[in-house]
C-alpha cells in the first residue's frame, strides 16, 4: 500500500492584507501633549487612553466616527504625535461607519 503526501500549502498574505487585519483589531491613534497614548480597539469600538500601564480613560464610541475623538483631543489636550497607522485607520473607520449597509 502506498501513500502519497502532499506538501501543505501556506496561504501567502500580502502586506495590504496584513495591514487590513491589523486595523480590524486595533491601532494606536497617537500620543497627546500630556504623554497619554490613545489606542483604538475596534472589537469594542472604543478608545483606551493610558499612561504606560495605567488606564486613564475608556471611551466607547458607540458607532461615532473615530475622527470625532481625534478632534476632541486636539482641542482639549493637543496631539504630540500620531500613530503610524492612524491616518489609514481613521479612513477605514470613517468608511466603515459612514457607508450605508445594504
Amino acid at each position: 500500500m502506498s501513500t502519497t503526501h502532499t506538501a501543505t500549502q501556506e496561504r501567502t498574505v500580502s502586506l495590504a492584507d496584513q495591514l487590513i487585519n491589523a486595523l480590524a483589531r486595533s491601532f494606536t491613534l497617537g500620543i497627546d501633549t500630556e504623554g497619554f497614548t490613545h489606542h483604538y480597539f475596534r472589537p469594542a469600538d472604543a478608545v483606551v487612553v493610558f499612561d504606560g500601564r495605567t488606564l486613564d480613560h475608556y471611551e466607547p464610541l458607540d458607532g461615532r466616527p473615530l475622527r470625532e475623538w481625534k478632534a476632541f483631543v486636539a482641542q482639549k489636550r493637543g496631539w504630540a504625535s500620531m500613530g503610524q497607522l492612524a491616518s489609514i485607520g481613521l479612513q477605514v473607520d470613517t468608511e466603515r461607519k459612514e457607508t450605508p449597509r445594504a
